[in-house]
């Protein structure tokens, strides 16, 4: 069995670099690996194993970007998973069974009241399901 570690899940590029501050202060000091996870929302649509570059270039751009952020603040290599899934909840949450993560961070953004009530959303599934201590930390609103 793997030492526990320390996931990340990364929905977007606005918010790599705070939410992987967090986990690299969450991590550091510790031989706990990191591991930065991008999961792509595949509709019902398309097969999840579709040979698409498109489909996946913007998640290995936050991947990427992710090891950029960790190389500086951690001086050391972290580990990436790039995911497709119907739901992103499940699949955070299996990800972090598989990997025996230790605590998983993720970003929210607040919606308005009403989207509010009828939020059947990521950071709900994984705070309900996760097999480890969850991190949420809350997002500023992206501007239009």
């Amino acid at each position: 069995m793997r030492e526990p570690g320390v996931v990340v899940a990364l929905r977007d590029g606005d918010h790599v670099e705070e939410l992987m501050k967090l986990a690299c202060q969450m991590s550091r000091g510790t031989n706990a690996p990191l591991i930065a996870l991008h999961v792509v929302e595949v509709s019902l649509a398309l097969d999840l194993d579709a040979d698409s570059e498109v489909l996946d270039r913007d998640g290995k751009a936050i991947l990427a970007r992710a090891r950029e952020v960790a190389s500086r603040l951690l001086s050391k290599e972290i580990s990436t998973r790039l995911l497709r899934a119907r739901e992103a909840g499940p699949a955070i949450v299996s990800e972090a069974m598989d990997q025996g993560a230790d605590l998983l961070i993720l970003g929210y953004h607040q919606k308005p009241v009403i989207r509010e009530a009828m939020l059947g959303s990521t950071v709900q599934h994984v705070a309900r399901h996760a097999p480890c201590r969850v991190i949420i930390q809350v997002l500023p609103s992206k501007r239009s």
